[in-house]
This record gives C-alpha cells, structure tokens and sequence, in this order.
C-alpha cells in the first residue's frame, strides 16, 4: 500500500504556516474525501465536553479547514473532496463566510474553541453531530444538502448561540438532541426538507429571553419537535409548515412576558399535535462515528405530557388538520399590569382567537388546566372534542366561536366557567334533555368578572333550543326557552321581577299553555263553590230566573263571553271584591291564553 506523500511547503499558504502532523493528515485525506478518526477508543475520554484532556495531536487550527473548504487543494480525479473529521479540538474561528463551497463537511464529536461561520456561504451538507461549539452562525447562508445538528452543544449568550436567519437549506435540518444555551434564530429560513427538534435542549433564561425563534420560517415538510425541552419563548409567528407540526411531551416554560409558545399567524398544511408523548425505553449502542439508540424491547412505555408554562398563542392561525391537546397540561401565569409592577392580570393559557381549524379540536384525555381557553371567533370545521377534559377551574371562552361538527362531550367535561355567547354548533356527541343541558348555561362568567358565574346571555339559551328544535324536540325548546327568561329575571330590579313571577306562574311566559287552562278551570271551580254558598241580590222582580253560581262565575272569568248572570244577580261586601278579582284574573289569563297560543301556531 502506498503512502501518500507528505504535502510541499510549496502547496500550503504563507498564512497557514507549517502544518502540524495532523494536519498534514487532514491535508492528505482531502482531495479524496477521506476520513479522519482522531479519537483514542475511550468513550469518556473522547466526548466534547473533556476536550481538555485531550493531547495536542489531536489540535485542528479552524483556518486550515477552511481553506481545505475554500480551494485550497483540489479534489483528486475522479473522487468528490471533503473534510471528514471526528473527535478534534479546532482552535480559532471557522469561517468560510459569503464562501463558495463544494466540498462536504463532516465534523463529529469535535470541540470548536472559537465561533463557526458560514454567514452568506454557499456550501454541501454539513454535519457537526455531537460536536461542541461556542456560536453558530449561518446569516442568509445556502446549505446545498442537509444541515446536521445532531447531538450538538452550543454554549453561546442570551444574544447569540445559533444564528441561522435566512438560511436556505435544499434538504433537512436535524437538531435533535441538542442543547443550546442561548438563542437559536431561524427568522424567514427556508427548508426544503422536515425541521427535527426532538429531545432537544433549548434554554434562553434572560428575563424576556427567546429560545427558538422562527417566525416566517417555510418548512417543506413537518416541524418534529416531540419531548423538546424549551426554556424562553419559542416563536414561530407567521410560519408555513407544509405538513406536521409535533410537540408531543413537549415541556415549555416561558419567560417574564407570559408567552411560551407563539404561533400567531401559523399556518400548518396538516395537522397540529401538543399531545401526552409515549416515550419508549432505549438501550444505547456505539457506532464508529456517533452513539445510536436501538429500542428496548422489555422495557414498558412511559407517557410524557406536553406542559407549557405561559400562554400557548394561536392567534390567527390555520390548522388544515386536527389540533390535538389531548392529555396536556397548561398552566397560568399571572404578569403585572400597572405601572407600579404591584397589579397583576391573568393572561390565558391558550389564545387561540379568529383560529381556523380545518379538522377537529381535542382538549380530552385529562386534559388539563386552571386558565383561560380563548377561543374567540374561532372556527372549528370538526368537532370540539372535550371528552374526558380534566379542567373544573379552568374558563371556556367560546365567543362568536363555530363548531361545525359539532360538540363531543361528557357532562361532567365542561369546566365551571363558560363564555358561551355567540358560540354555534350542529350537535352534541349524545342526546341529554333539556334540563341537564340548561345547567351548562348557568355556568356563563359575568360582564367584567371572568372568576364569577351567574352571568345573562340570551344568544347560548336560543342556541341550544334550536338544537332541540333541529331534532324535532319542541317540547325541550321550550323548556330552555323558558329558563332563558327565567334567568333574564334574576337581572331585573326585584321590584320588576313582580309581573314578571306572575306571568311566570300563569302561563310560565307563554311556553306552558295548557297551566293557563288548569288555572282557569280551578278559579271557575273555586268562585262557583264560594257563590253557591253566598246568596246573592236578586235585582229585577221581572225576572224569574234561578241563580247559577257556575255561570255567575263564568261570566266574571270569561272576558268576552256573556251569560246575562250579573244583569239580574248582584252581591256587596265581601263577595263584590271576590267578583272584582275575579274579573281581573279572567282578563288576564284570557290574555296570557291568547298569547301561549299565538307562540305554540307560530313555533315561536
């Protein structure tokens, strides 16, 4: 086997200046694409993070690479050039910024003392898997392949650890299992691939400190994100996403300003998934360039819950498939509100106003929380699927809100307080009467005072009596139409409350018909029994007609039906006020008659 020669000083630049033996290594493995293995066969001796054990032999100066990446040799007939490096401790910067690079570049398991830069490049894939850095910076940069963060650490500042704003990269972009102290920006990137940030580590702990921020970034594929692990808000605001977005077990914790997670504007091509995770036991296993993971298979699975600590924003975003919650838990942060920094206002967990959601919305499986759902004008072209939600304290804004496929539920579901104003639906998941539905109305937060109940509105009660009327149920209509305006009444002044108890008792406001028949029936029963046993005046000896109690009785009680009683029959004293009163009440259950009977022909 030949030996490959050792480089002429005449081959390397001034600048370089002479080439240490590994080096001249990396040199001579160029042109052919050739790995360089610089680890010693001891896994905790060769990991990154004890770069400072290792010996100068395994010392890479960043200049070098780069001019290998630059031109600085070309690549040998009939091979493709490429820097492949694993387990080097590359001192000084690496930087082939507004660079055009065709060779490939590999750089597992390495420790990078100075930053990396690739601002404006255009370049192959790159990989850098289970390496440590200072910053990346990659501004606007043009990756011609796939962009590899696998495992990597980056320890950079609140301001800058990633930098990747504009990138543009034809494949896919893997960063998981990374852990990055400071801020990863992907602001208006493009990638033509899928976007991986499963088991990653992002942590941005400044006061208002972001730790993923992406808005405007177009994926060609889905966004995996499942059990990431995010300290600072992650932003996506206006993002595309051309299939899936998974955040199964994903833990959130937002900063100072209340937000963890913010999607206005996102658009998600499919569906969009902030699920309980089932994480699956892994045995760890070595291969000759980086650590894998094989499943176990003895082992059982272990659900991890999606958590975010902050407002989860949706504001205006658009799911083309189903939004998925199911077993998550969001939890409420309070912020200040005055200037004095003493006043505080709850912020919702999730703010998902003018939201469109193509497929179905699920808070079921324990779902669970304390704050604020805001669902305002949001429009749902599936169902809602609340199902097993494990929410008592929390606040269901459903204002102006659409579900077209209707609402799946258990009664017990449904927290303690609702917004339910404005809030249409087709149907309920399975049939309750009337009466155990109408108790969900009750639950309605008052005007200005969402932790208290007890509030009017009239739109949820005509809501759910058209569904009963849309089932051919008018009976259940007009039992909910009847609490609707028995609820109006516990808003009224009690002096106006009056006439209103007594249209209530007579008729029950019209939507009881047959009570105002019983009430006449028993006043003509009970005036007929008293004036059959109180004689009265006999006022004309003309006549010689006998006295008839029942109709005496019928000719007060009924208004426009005469019987010729009192023109000959009279009575003073106690009786002539029994007979006034009398008079009173037929004129008003003729009218309360005529009434129910207008709204039972119309329907109304």
């Amino acid at each position: 086997m030949t030996r490959t020669p050792v480089p002429k000083k005449s081959d390397v630049p001034l600048r370089l200046g002479r080439l240490t033996a590994t080096e001249q290594r990396i040199w001579r493995a160029f042109p052919r694409g050739e790995p360089v293995d610089l680890r010693t066969g001891d896994a905790s001796l060769d990991a990154p993070a004890n770069s400072g054990r290792w010996g100068a032999d395994r010392v890479v100066r960043g200049e070098v690479i780069a001019a290998l990446l630059l031109g600085v040799r070309p690549a040998a007939p009939g091979a493709v050039g490429a820097v492949r490096i694993v387990g080097a401790r590359i001192t000084g910067e690496l930087s082939v910024g507004h660079g055009q690079v065709a060779a490939p570049l590999l750089l597992r398991g390495c420790c990078f003392d100075g930053a990396v830069n690739l601002d404006e490049a255009v370049t192959g894939s790159i990989d850098l898997s289970g390496s440590r850095l200072t910053t990346l910076s990659a501004y606007g940069a043009h990756v011609r392949g796939t962009l590899s963060l696998h495992g990597t650490v980056v320890n950079g500042t609140s301001e800058l650890a990633v930098r990747a704003d504009g990138i543009t990269v034809d494949g896919s972009l893997d960063a998981d299992e990374v852990a990055v102290t400071g801020s990863f920006s992907l602001i208006n990137a493009v990638i033509g691939g899928q976007v991986t940030f499963n088991s990653a580590k992002l942590t941005n702990s400044s006061p208002d400190g972001k730790s993923l921020t992406a808005g405007g970034m177009r994926v060609g594929r889905s966004l995996l994100a499942r059990e990431l692990t995010a300290v600072g808000e992650v932003r996506l605001p206006g993002a595309h996403i051309g299939s899936a977005l998974l955040l199964d077990g994903a833990t959130l914790t937002g900063g100072q300003d209340g937000s963890a997670f913010q999607g206005e504007g996102l658009t998600v091509a499919s569906s969009a998934y902030f699920r309980t995770s089932v994480r699956t036991s892994v045995r760890a296993s070595v291969h000759k360039d980086r650590p894998t993971e094989s499943a176990s298979t003895n082992e059982p699975a272990e659900p991890v819950r999606f958590t975010a600590t902050g407002t989860v924003r949706l504001v205006g975003a658009r799911i083309g498939g189903g939004l998925y919650f199911g077993g998550a838990k969001l939890t409420r942060v309070t912020s200040p509100s005055g200037g004095d920094g003493t006043a505080t206002k709850e912020r919702p967990v999730l703010a998902a106003s003018r939201m469109v959601v193509d497929g179905s919305l699920y808070f079921d499986e324990k779902f669970s929380t304390d704050g604020e759902l805001r669902l305002t004008g949001t429009r749902i072209t599936g169902h809602l699927d609340l199902r097993d939600m494990d929410s008592p304290d929390a606040l269901l804004t459903l204002y102006a809100a659409t579900a077209v496929g209707g609402v799946r539920d258990d009664l017990d579901s449904w927290p303690r307080r609702l917004n339910l104003d404005g809030f249409t639906y087709d149907s309920f998941s399975h049939y309750l009467d009337a009466r155990q539905r109408i108790g969900l109305l009750t639950r309605q937060v008052k005007r200005g005072a969402p932790r208290e109940t007890g509030g009017f509105r009239a739109q949820p009660y005509e809501q759910l009596a058209s569904y009963y009327r849309g089932l051919g149920n008018d009976g259940e209509a007009r039992t909910v139409l009847l609490a609707k305006q028995r609820a109006q009444r516990r808003q009224l002044p009690w002096w106006q409350r009056v006439p209103s108890h007594l249209l209530d008792l007579l008729v029950g406001y019209g939507y009881r018909p047959l009570r105002a028949i019983a009430w006449a029936v028993g006043l003509l029963a009970a005036a007929s029994v008293y004036f059959a046993q109180v004689k009265p005046q006999h006022v004309s000896t003309e006549d010689h007609s006998v006295f008839n109690p029942v109709l005496f009785a019928a000719d007060h009680l009924v208004p426009v039906i005469h019987f010729g009683q009192p023109e000959v029959w009279q009575y003073h004293g106690a009786a002539a006020v029994v007979t006034v009163v009398l008079t009173v009440l037929g004129w008003t259950l003729g009218i309360a008659i005529a009434a129910a009977a207008t709204r039972t022909l119309t329907r109304s």
